[in-house]
Protein backbone atom coordinates (compact mmCIF):
# COMPACT_ATOMS: atom_id res chain seq x y z
CA UNK A 1 0.00 0.00 0.00
CA UNK A 2 1.67 3.75 -0.71
CA UNK A 3 2.43 5.82 2.03
CA UNK A 4 0.41 8.50 0.75
CA UNK A 5 -0.19 11.57 -1.51
CA UNK A 6 2.79 13.70 -2.15
CA UNK A 7 2.81 17.37 -1.04
CA UNK A 8 5.71 18.10 -4.19
CA UNK A 9 3.36 16.44 -6.46
CA UNK A 10 0.75 19.97 -6.27
CA UNK A 11 0.82 22.81 -8.79
CA UNK A 12 -1.73 24.76 -10.89
CA UNK A 13 -3.40 25.93 -13.79
CA UNK A 14 -4.96 29.09 -14.89
CA UNK A 15 -6.68 30.44 -17.78
CA UNK A 16 -8.49 33.93 -18.42
CA UNK A 17 -12.39 33.09 -18.75
CA UNK A 18 -14.27 34.57 -21.85
CA UNK A 19 -17.50 34.52 -20.14
CA UNK A 20 -17.32 35.00 -16.24
CA UNK A 21 -17.80 31.70 -14.43
CA UNK A 22 -18.08 29.93 -17.69
CA UNK A 23 -15.06 27.06 -17.49
CA UNK A 24 -12.03 28.05 -19.72
CA UNK A 25 -10.76 24.47 -19.53
CA UNK A 26 -7.09 25.20 -18.68
CA UNK A 27 -3.95 22.85 -19.61
CA UNK A 28 -0.89 21.46 -19.16
CA UNK A 29 0.70 22.00 -22.17
CA UNK A 30 -0.86 26.73 -22.42
CA UNK A 31 -1.63 27.53 -19.06
CA UNK A 32 0.55 26.36 -16.03
CA UNK A 33 1.68 28.04 -12.94
CA UNK A 34 4.60 27.88 -11.34
CA UNK A 35 4.38 28.63 -7.31
CA UNK A 36 6.63 28.68 -5.19
CA UNK A 37 6.31 28.06 -1.75
CA UNK A 38 3.34 26.12 -0.73
CA UNK A 39 0.32 26.05 -2.22
CA UNK A 40 -2.44 26.32 0.48
CA UNK A 41 -5.87 25.11 -0.98
CA UNK A 42 -8.93 25.43 1.46
CA UNK A 43 -10.86 22.74 -0.34
CA UNK A 44 -14.01 24.20 1.61
CA UNK A 45 -15.22 27.33 3.52
CA UNK A 46 -19.12 27.05 4.91
CA UNK A 47 -21.07 28.97 6.21
CA UNK A 48 -23.28 27.37 9.15
CA UNK A 49 -26.89 28.01 10.27
CA UNK A 50 -27.79 26.95 13.27
CA UNK A 51 -31.07 25.94 14.46
CA UNK A 52 -30.98 27.12 17.75
CA UNK A 53 -34.22 25.09 19.02
CA UNK A 54 -35.22 24.64 22.22
CA UNK A 55 -35.87 20.85 23.46
CA UNK A 56 -35.76 21.55 27.29
CA UNK A 57 -32.28 19.79 27.32
CA UNK A 58 -28.66 20.99 26.88
CA UNK A 59 -27.31 20.14 23.19
CA UNK A 60 -26.20 20.98 20.19
CA UNK A 61 -29.71 21.64 18.33
CA UNK A 62 -27.08 21.08 15.04
CA UNK A 63 -26.93 23.57 11.97
CA UNK A 64 -27.71 23.88 7.95
CA UNK A 65 -24.20 24.05 5.96
CA UNK A 66 -25.42 27.67 3.94
CA UNK A 67 -23.00 28.85 1.48
CA UNK A 68 -19.95 27.15 0.50
CA UNK A 69 -16.21 28.68 -0.69
CA UNK A 70 -12.81 27.62 -2.03
CA UNK A 71 -9.72 29.78 -1.35
CA UNK A 72 -6.67 28.92 -2.86
CA UNK A 73 -3.56 30.71 -1.63
CA UNK A 74 0.12 30.59 -3.34
CA UNK A 75 3.34 32.93 -4.55
CA UNK A 76 4.89 33.14 -7.99
CA UNK A 77 8.29 34.64 -9.05
CA UNK A 78 8.83 38.12 -10.31
CA UNK A 79 10.29 38.15 -13.44
CA UNK A 80 9.51 39.09 -17.02
CA UNK A 81 8.93 36.78 -19.94
CA UNK A 82 12.16 37.31 -21.35
CA UNK A 83 10.65 39.27 -24.49
CA UNK A 84 9.80 42.51 -24.24
CA UNK A 85 6.06 43.55 -25.98
CA UNK A 86 5.24 39.82 -24.29
CA UNK A 87 2.78 39.69 -21.40
CA UNK A 88 4.53 37.38 -18.20
CA UNK A 89 3.36 34.06 -17.08
CA UNK A 90 1.78 35.56 -14.34
CA UNK A 91 -0.40 38.19 -16.48
CA UNK A 92 -3.89 36.60 -16.30
CA UNK A 93 -3.55 35.89 -12.46
CA UNK A 94 -3.07 39.58 -11.98
CA UNK A 95 -6.17 40.33 -14.75
CA UNK A 96 -8.38 38.08 -12.20
CA UNK A 97 -7.37 40.81 -9.18
CA UNK A 98 -9.06 42.99 -11.66
CA UNK A 99 -6.19 44.99 -13.67
CA UNK A 100 -6.18 45.98 -17.65
CA UNK A 101 -3.52 44.44 -19.84
CA UNK A 102 -1.81 46.45 -22.62
CA UNK A 103 0.73 45.33 -24.74
CA UNK A 104 3.15 48.05 -26.70
CA UNK A 105 4.76 45.31 -29.11
CA UNK A 106 8.38 44.82 -28.95
CA UNK A 107 8.53 46.83 -26.17
CA UNK A 108 6.41 46.86 -22.89
CA UNK A 109 3.08 45.54 -21.05
CA UNK A 110 1.16 47.85 -19.27
CA UNK A 111 -1.20 47.06 -16.36
CA UNK A 112 -3.39 49.17 -14.64
CA UNK A 113 -6.00 48.86 -12.32
CA UNK A 114 -9.76 48.89 -13.26
CA UNK A 115 -13.00 49.08 -11.33
CA UNK A 116 -15.32 47.38 -14.57
CA UNK A 117 -15.27 44.99 -16.88
CA UNK A 118 -13.85 42.92 -14.20
CA UNK A 119 -12.29 39.62 -15.70
CA UNK A 120 -12.17 36.12 -13.75
CA UNK A 121 -10.21 32.40 -14.07
CA UNK A 122 -10.73 29.27 -14.20
CA UNK A 123 -8.01 27.71 -12.29
CA UNK A 124 -7.80 24.20 -11.33
CA UNK A 125 -5.64 22.77 -8.15
CA UNK A 126 -4.12 19.40 -8.20
CA UNK A 127 -3.25 17.69 -5.36
CA UNK A 128 -1.83 14.74 -6.10
CA UNK A 129 -4.30 13.09 -8.05
CA UNK A 130 -7.43 15.05 -6.71
CA UNK A 131 -8.36 17.93 -8.70
CA UNK A 132 -9.70 21.44 -7.58
CA UNK A 133 -11.83 23.55 -10.24
CA UNK A 134 -11.95 27.17 -8.80
CA UNK A 135 -14.55 28.89 -11.95
CA UNK A 136 -15.08 32.55 -11.96
CA UNK A 137 -12.55 33.14 -9.59
CA UNK A 138 -11.36 36.44 -8.72
CA UNK A 139 -8.39 37.31 -6.03
CA UNK A 140 -5.86 39.91 -4.20
CA UNK A 141 -2.20 40.47 -4.18
CA UNK A 142 0.30 41.30 -2.06
CA UNK A 143 3.79 41.79 -3.60
CA UNK A 144 7.50 41.86 -2.04
CA UNK A 145 11.00 43.09 -3.31
CA UNK A 146 13.41 43.03 -0.66
CA UNK A 147 17.12 43.01 -0.36
CA UNK A 148 18.15 39.71 -0.79
CA UNK A 149 15.09 37.95 -1.36
CA UNK A 150 13.49 36.46 -4.54
CA UNK A 151 10.63 38.95 -5.60
CA UNK A 152 7.30 37.71 -5.44
CA UNK A 153 3.54 38.11 -6.19
CA UNK A 154 1.23 36.66 -3.43
CA UNK A 155 -1.60 35.23 -4.40
CA UNK A 156 -4.62 34.71 -3.18
CA UNK A 157 -8.02 33.70 -5.37
CA UNK A 158 -11.91 32.79 -4.20
CA UNK A 159 -14.34 31.01 -5.99
CA UNK A 160 -17.67 28.98 -5.13
CA UNK A 161 -17.29 25.65 -4.12
CA UNK A 162 -17.43 22.35 -6.49
CA UNK A 163 -17.09 19.05 -5.26
CA UNK A 164 -13.23 17.67 -6.40
CA UNK A 165 -12.75 14.92 -8.72
CA UNK A 166 -9.72 12.18 -8.76
CA UNK A 167 -7.97 12.70 -11.98
CA UNK A 168 -4.51 12.36 -12.57
CA UNK A 169 -2.10 15.07 -12.70
CA UNK A 170 -1.50 16.83 -16.02
CA UNK A 171 1.89 17.43 -17.19
CA UNK A 172 2.54 21.12 -17.02
CA UNK A 173 4.92 23.36 -19.34
CA UNK A 174 6.54 25.85 -17.56
CA UNK A 175 8.70 27.43 -20.41
CA UNK A 176 6.95 30.40 -20.12
CA UNK A 177 7.98 31.31 -16.64
CA UNK A 178 11.67 32.91 -16.39
CA UNK A 179 13.98 32.57 -13.97
CA UNK A 180 14.00 35.89 -11.49
CA UNK A 181 17.07 37.31 -9.81
CA UNK A 182 17.47 38.34 -6.40
CA UNK A 183 16.70 42.02 -5.42
CA UNK A 184 20.35 43.52 -4.46
CA UNK A 185 22.11 46.46 -5.62
CA UNK A 186 23.30 44.61 -9.47
CA UNK A 187 19.37 44.11 -9.74
CA UNK A 188 17.29 46.82 -8.40
CA UNK A 189 17.53 49.95 -8.63
CA UNK A 190 17.04 52.63 -6.53
CA UNK A 191 13.75 53.71 -5.18
CA UNK A 192 12.27 56.58 -6.62
CA UNK A 193 10.08 59.07 -4.75
CA UNK A 194 8.52 61.85 -6.56
CA UNK A 195 9.54 60.77 -10.12
CA UNK A 196 6.99 60.83 -13.44
CA UNK A 197 6.19 57.30 -14.94
CA UNK A 198 5.67 57.80 -19.15
CA UNK A 199 6.59 55.26 -21.42
CA UNK A 200 8.59 52.65 -19.75
CA UNK A 201 10.40 54.85 -17.86
CA UNK A 202 10.56 56.67 -14.41
CA UNK A 203 12.12 60.19 -14.94
CA UNK A 204 13.37 62.56 -12.11
CA UNK A 205 12.48 62.03 -8.26
CA UNK A 206 15.00 61.55 -6.18
CA UNK A 207 16.96 58.04 -5.60
CA UNK A 208 17.29 56.87 -2.06
CA UNK A 209 19.36 54.01 -0.74
CA UNK A 210 16.52 50.98 0.89
CA UNK A 211 15.62 47.85 1.28
CA UNK A 212 12.81 47.53 -1.27
CA UNK A 213 9.37 47.38 -1.13
CA UNK A 214 6.37 45.65 0.39
CA UNK A 215 2.58 46.35 -0.79
CA UNK A 216 -0.64 45.17 -0.93
CA UNK A 217 -3.39 45.72 -3.31
CA UNK A 218 -6.13 45.54 -0.74
CA UNK A 219 -9.22 44.25 -2.50
CA UNK A 220 -12.05 43.42 -1.31
CA UNK A 221 -13.59 40.17 -2.35
CA UNK A 222 -17.51 39.79 -1.64
CA UNK A 223 -18.69 36.72 -1.65
CA UNK A 224 -22.49 36.39 -2.19
CA UNK A 225 -24.98 33.95 -2.85
CA UNK A 226 -28.42 34.60 -3.89
CA UNK A 227 -31.46 32.49 -5.56
CA UNK A 228 -30.14 32.24 -8.63
CA UNK A 229 -26.86 33.43 -8.36
CA UNK A 230 -23.72 32.24 -6.60
CA UNK A 231 -20.56 34.52 -6.90
CA UNK A 232 -17.52 35.94 -5.83
CA UNK A 233 -16.46 39.68 -7.05
CA UNK A 234 -14.04 42.13 -6.50
CA UNK A 235 -16.21 44.90 -4.77
CA UNK A 236 -13.19 48.06 -3.75
CA UNK A 237 -9.52 48.22 -3.60
CA UNK A 238 -7.60 49.89 -0.97
CA UNK A 239 -3.63 49.68 -2.03
CA UNK A 240 -1.09 50.58 0.57
CA UNK A 241 2.64 49.47 1.15
CA UNK A 242 5.89 50.13 2.95
CA UNK A 243 9.51 51.19 2.17
CA UNK A 244 11.69 48.95 3.64
CA UNK A 245 14.56 50.67 5.55
CA UNK A 246 15.86 53.59 4.52
CA UNK A 247 19.16 54.52 4.46
CA UNK A 248 18.64 58.71 5.21
CA UNK A 249 20.81 61.80 5.97
CA UNK A 250 19.05 64.00 8.93
CA UNK A 251 18.10 66.13 6.65
CA UNK A 252 15.91 63.75 4.14
CA UNK A 253 14.21 62.34 7.36
CA UNK A 254 13.20 65.53 8.30
CA UNK A 255 11.93 66.48 4.96
CA UNK A 256 10.09 62.89 4.87
CA UNK A 257 8.78 62.70 8.34
CA UNK A 258 7.13 66.51 7.77
CA UNK A 259 4.93 65.21 4.62
CA UNK A 260 3.17 62.66 7.35
CA UNK A 261 1.29 64.81 8.84
CA UNK A 262 1.17 67.42 6.00
CA UNK A 263 -0.60 64.60 4.03
CA UNK A 264 1.67 65.36 1.09
CA UNK A 265 1.62 63.40 -2.31
CA UNK A 266 4.25 62.09 -3.57
CA UNK A 267 5.25 59.00 -6.21
CA UNK A 268 6.93 56.11 -5.18
CA UNK A 269 8.71 54.15 -7.94
CA UNK A 270 10.96 50.47 -8.45
CA UNK A 271 12.46 49.07 -11.01
CA UNK A 272 14.05 45.27 -10.49
CA UNK A 273 15.56 43.53 -13.57
CA UNK A 274 18.69 45.18 -15.96
CA UNK A 275 17.74 43.02 -18.73
CA UNK A 276 14.67 43.74 -21.16
CA UNK A 277 11.99 41.16 -21.28
CA UNK A 278 13.08 40.78 -17.16
CA UNK A 279 12.78 43.80 -15.80
CA UNK A 280 9.12 44.37 -13.96
CA UNK A 281 8.49 48.11 -12.84
CA UNK A 282 6.17 49.20 -9.83
CA UNK A 283 4.71 52.79 -9.43
CA UNK A 284 2.20 54.69 -7.35
CA UNK A 285 1.71 57.90 -8.46
CA UNK A 286 0.17 59.94 -5.75
CA UNK A 287 1.23 57.54 -2.64
CA UNK A 288 1.70 59.03 0.57
CA UNK A 289 3.32 58.53 3.68
CA UNK A 290 1.65 57.53 6.58
CA UNK A 291 3.55 56.13 9.51
CA UNK A 292 7.69 55.66 9.95
CA UNK A 293 9.51 53.52 12.16
CA UNK A 294 13.14 52.93 12.78
CA UNK A 295 15.19 49.74 11.62
CA UNK A 296 18.44 48.64 12.82
CA UNK A 297 20.20 47.10 9.90
CA UNK A 298 23.72 45.90 11.16
CA UNK A 299 24.29 48.90 13.40
CA UNK A 300 22.87 51.30 10.49
CA UNK A 301 20.13 53.48 11.13
CA UNK A 302 17.56 52.82 8.61
CA UNK A 303 13.61 53.81 8.55
CA UNK A 304 10.51 52.24 7.36
CA UNK A 305 7.58 54.29 6.22
CA UNK A 306 4.51 52.79 5.39
CA UNK A 307 2.12 54.52 2.85
CA UNK A 308 -1.02 54.45 0.73
CA UNK A 309 -2.24 54.85 -2.93
CA UNK A 310 -5.28 56.50 -3.45
CA UNK A 311 -6.04 57.04 -6.40
CA UNK A 312 -6.46 60.66 -8.31
CA UNK A 313 -9.06 60.67 -10.93
CA UNK A 314 -9.64 56.73 -11.05
CA UNK A 315 -7.84 53.68 -11.54
CA UNK A 316 -4.48 55.20 -11.40
CA UNK A 317 -3.61 53.91 -7.50
CA UNK A 318 -0.86 51.85 -9.19
CA UNK A 319 0.57 50.34 -12.41
CA UNK A 320 3.11 47.43 -13.29
CA UNK A 321 4.90 47.73 -16.05
CA UNK A 322 7.02 44.40 -17.58
CA UNK A 323 9.94 45.56 -19.87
Amino acid sequence: MPFGRIFRNVFVLAKIETTSGTDSVPTGGANAVLPVGDVKITAIEADRVPRNVKRGYFGSSGSFVGSTWMKIEFSTEKAGSGTAGTAPAWGPLLRACGWAEAVTAATRVDYTPISTALETLSLYAYADGLQFKFIGACGDLTAATVINGVPVYNWTFYAPYLAPTAVANPTPTLTAWKDPTLANDANTADLVLGGTYSAGAISSGTSYVSGGIEWALGNQVSRTELIGAKRSVITDRNVTGTIKTLDLTAAQEISLLAAIPAATPTSIGIVHGTTAGYKVLEFFPQARLIGHAYQDVDGIITSDFQFEAPPASGNDDARIVVL
